[in-house]
């Protein structure tokens, strides 16, 4: 991996830390995320206007719609996880996906998972296990298990779940777009991504109006810079990604952008004044090295 590589991947880990920060501290993380999305919405509009978009398949399509419903749960799980829990605790949890799709593949697709995998992904369970905690001085499974039907825990895993869920239906997109030799293999990330971005937001729009008034011009009033910053940050923090993919096993990938895993943490106990601190980041680490035990396990 290059110098430049390196730093790219951080770049987009940070911008990555940022968005949910803009989300967490929001006054209304729903709110916050559909006009987030609606904006995601428009800048993909505008660019696949220059896609060709009668070049995909119709079994293409059907992907689009899956990886955009799903999607959509995890908005509205991350969302109200961010509504009733610290992004120190949300967050590290979030991102332990990793570790689970590989699990997932195992079960449903047959892949196989070699010892340094399952040590990585042990490690990773015990260590969001181990965040049920939340500063308990000594074990208590009764309390444990009550904090693990808490609100921000149920949202948190529910995020979680969305997460390996659209990782699959994602691969399995992108497996059958790689043959679509009509479309430049640099477009098909991207014009993927743009299609289940309207998608997505189109749906989770849809829940939310039937959810109430959203007052949806109130909010845009007093958080645009914002919207449009964590809007932009999503957006690149992906391309960034895209683009070191090219040249960088994704191994390595995976594993320096969980550094964001850490920065979440720092934010939530340095500048949001969360509680658990020292030890949220603690098990954080052990998630980080679990999850480069899983994505650099040998295939």
């Amino acid at each position: 991996m290059t110098l430049v590589s390196l730093l790219l991947i951080l770049l987009s880990a940070a911008i990555h830390v940022g968005w949910n920060y803009l989300t967490k501290t929001s006054q209304d993380p729903s709110v916050f995320s559909l006009l987030k999305g609606m904006t995601m919405a428009a800048i993909s509009l505008v660019a696949l206007a220059a896609f060709p978009l009668s070049l995909i398949p119709s079994e293409i399509w059907a992907y689009v719609l899956i990886s955009g419903a799903i999607h959509g749960l995890y908005i509205l799980a991350l969302s109200k996880a961010y509504e009733t829990g610290d992004i120190s605790y949300v967050y590290p949890i979030a991102r332990s996906a990793p570790a689970l799709v590989p699990v997932a593949a195992f079960l449903f697709i047959g892949e196989v998972i070699p010892l340094q995998g399952w040590t990585g992904i042990m490690m990773v369970v015990i260590c969001v296990l181990a965040l049920q905690f939340r500063g308990q001085a000594r074990v208590d499974f009764h309390q444990i298990k009550q904090n693990l039907i808490k609100q921000d825990s149920l949202w948190a895993f529910a995020t979680l779940i969305a997460v390996v869920s659209y990782s699959l239906v994602d691969k399995a997109a992108m497996v059958a777009l790689s043959s679509v030799t009509a479309i430049v293999p640099v477009m098909r990330g991207p014009g993927f991504f743009m299609l289940q971005v309207v998608f997505c937001y189109l749906l989770f729009g849809i829940y939310l109006a039937t959810r109430g008034n959203l007052r949806l011009k109130a909010a845009w009033r007093r958080q645009w810079p914002s919207i449009i910053a964590a809007a932009v940050g999503t957006m690149a923090s992906y391309s960034l990604v895209l683009h070191v993919l090219q040249t960088t096993p994704v191994s390595y990938v995976v594993s320096v952008r969980q550094s964001s895993v850490l920065l979440a943490v720092f934010v939530g106990w340095i500048h949001l004044k969360e509680p658990y601190g020292k030890f949220r980041l603690v098990t954080s680490i052990l998630i980080v090295i679990g999850l480069v035990l899983v994505v650099t396990a040998p295939v």
